[in-house]
């Protein structure tokens, strides 16, 4: 059993995390070959993003008295602030009582999981027919809008104390969640797939999706209203909807065929999603469409036990929005694979 109090020790000497994966009286025990040192700071910014720490139960105790100590303190300030309202000082009592309101800004808000909206949305990429799973690494908490690392999240965006925004994954099946404070809920915002891509650092337009070029159609299904529009214009436009059944309704079967079979992870969803499904197919405009890729980063199956970043997966180029419309029984029992253009609902 690890001992996360000698870690915090061995941290506070300035250790390196092999160093400390190495310590025997830590205890730490990696998965088969994985990184020590990267798994166990994996796990202990995991263990205090859900607030344990790597405290002992000792230090808790304290860190819980000390709160108490500190609510204690606050009513005293409450009831001061509440004698200087009788004289007409409200301007004061919004300072004292309000210092830090939560942040409303979607793209820079880094917090907590489990919010007043959780819904999940199915993002599609494919790059000359061959579906892409997102950047993720096997064992890893969350991925997109969490681990601080170009590829991964906007450098200028990276969160403090293993926080995570509000749009984020945590594998590389497409699902994305999104996950919204009160404080957002409240400006009624509402988040598009341009801001997933900012918090992601990722370019996105009609001529680029993540590292691919060319022409790039986009298409957004929503299993609601059976509505399929043509986003193309302007894909950064697309809008992440609340589900009709609300902002913590996930309702829909994720369709395994369109998250690799669970081959990159299945959402971390329950294998539920809100019912809204966004392909970004990239057609190179100087080269005929080819069946297959490389992955985007050049990393191979092989890197990403090692905990590096994977992405790349070849997928027969007849996948298509259509299959998703007969699935879901949009178009009746004949389903062609191909979506006609004349279909789609174009946006401008």
């Amino acid at each position: 059993m690890t001992d996360w109090d000698r870690v915090d020790k061995l941290r506070a000497e300035d250790q390196s995390w092999s160093e400390i994966a190495a310590d025997p009286k830590v205890g730490f025990s990696a998965g088969a070959g994985a990184d020590p040192g990267r798994a166990l700071k994996t796990m202990y910014l995991s263990r205090r993003a859900r607030g344990k720490g790597g405290r002992s139960k000792k230090e808790r105790a304290a860190a819980a008295a000390e709160k108490g100590s500190k609510r204690s303190y606050r009513g005293i300030v409450i009831a001061l602030v509440a004698m200087g309202l009788l004289v007409g000082s409200v301007s004061g009592y919004l300072i004292l009582v309000h210092p830090n309101p939560p942040s409303s800004n979607l793209i820079t808000y880094c917090g907590g999981e489990g919010q007043v909206e959780h819904y999940h949305i199915l993002l599609i990429i494919i790059d000359s027919g061959s579906q892409q799973p997102l950047p993720y690494v096997p064992g890893q908490f969350a991925d997109v809008g969490y681990l601080d690392q170009a590829g991964f999240t906007n450098p200028n965006y990276y969160c403090p104390n293993a926080g995570i925004h509000a749009l984020h994954t945590h594998d590389g099946s497409g699902i994305v969640h999104a996950e919204l404070p009160g404080s957002i809920v409240a400006t009624g915002v509402t988040p598009t797939l341009a801001d997933f891509f900012t918090i992601w650092g990722e370019p996105l337009d009609t001529g680029h999706v993540w590292s691919f070029s060319g022409k790039v159609t986009a298409t957004m299904l929503d299993l609601d209203t059976k509505a399929k529009t043509d986003w193309s214009s302007n894909p950064g436009k697309i809008p992440f909807y609340v589900p009709a059944g609300g902002g913590l309704a996930n309702a829909y079967t994720i369709p395994q065929t369109w998250i690799f079979s669970g081959q990159y992870g299945s959402g971390s969803s329950a294998n539920q999603f809100g019912g809204e499904m966004i392909w970004l197919n990239i057609t190179p405009s100087a080269s005929p469409i080819a069946t297959s890729v490389a992955a985007p980063h050049g990393v191979g199956p092989a890197a990403a036990h090692l905990g590096q970043p994977f992405s790349g997966r070849s997928t027969p180029a007849t996948l298509s929005p259509g299959a998703a419309w007969g699935e879901f029984g949009l178009l009746g029992s004949a389903v062609a694979l191909s979506e006609p253009a004349a279909t789609l609902r174009p946006v401008g």
